[in-house]
């Protein structure tokens, strides 16, 4: 196996698995990870976790989006929490964590590339996501991701996040851009969602953004 096989290989999807390249070259196991480690260590491969690898920048043809990465990384899982307030507008300050929701067990990595932080949730609440962004056939694959839905990213802070979530914190959190929040939808997935704590927040939230409505 060399180096130049292996970015041609993942030239348009440059996030891989070793077990992928196992399944490629007719090599031992010790032969492959001796060439990956060895390959991190002079900067053409970025290791994210175990087993996980990104080639080097210079060797992308595209440059992969973060929210792309953090659903490879860790699957299932959708981006959601502060980093989709980020995404949508829906709060001022900059994020530099990469927060998702994930079926499996809470998970996080430090990488050369960021921090990627999954919380864990029921299977039966890992729901309200789309493909993002949709609808743009000139987004290259590696720069589309799994989004929690503005009103998925609200349920899964007011769960997730440690505390009830009274009006002053809601406050604190200094909301905006709400004209992409659809409450009847919001109230919706409330009720699925089927969380008093849920319940309670999100009835704080509606009443200080949406009184018309409530």
């Amino acid at each position: 196996m060399k180096f130049d096989e292996l970015v041609e290989l993942f030239k348009d999807r440059p996030f891989f698995e070793s077990g992928e390249v196992h399944l490629i070259f007719d090599e031992s196991t010790e032969q492959i990870e001796a060439r990956l480690s060895r390959w991190v260590h002079m900067g053409k491969l970025l290791k994210l976790r175990h087993k996980r690898y990104l080639l080097g920048k210079k060797y992308r043809h595209a440059e992969p989006s973060r929210g792309y990465i953090s659903n490879f990384l860790y699957r299932p899982s959708y981006v959601s929490l502060r980093t989709s307030l980020r995404i949508y507008d829906m709060i001022p300050e900059a994020v530099y964590i990469n927060e998702s929701v994930t079926p499996r067990k809470t998970a996080g990595w430090e990488t050369d590339i960021g921090v990627f932080k999954y919380y864990s949730i029921k299977n039966e609440r890992f729901w309200g996501y789309r493909m993002y962004p949709e609808r743009d056939e000139r987004t290259l694959a590696q720069q589309k991701f799994l989004l929690a839905l503005p009103e998925k990213v609200l349920l899964d802070l007011f769960y997730l996040m440690k505390g009830e979530w009274s009006k002053d914190r809601i406050k604190e959190m200094r909301f905006q851009n709400m004209q992409i929040v659809k409450p009847e939808r919001l109230k919706e997935f409330e009720k699925r969602f089927k969380s008093p704590k849920v319940t309670r927040a999100t009835n704080n939230f509606l009443s200080l953004f949406f009184k018309e409505e409530v």
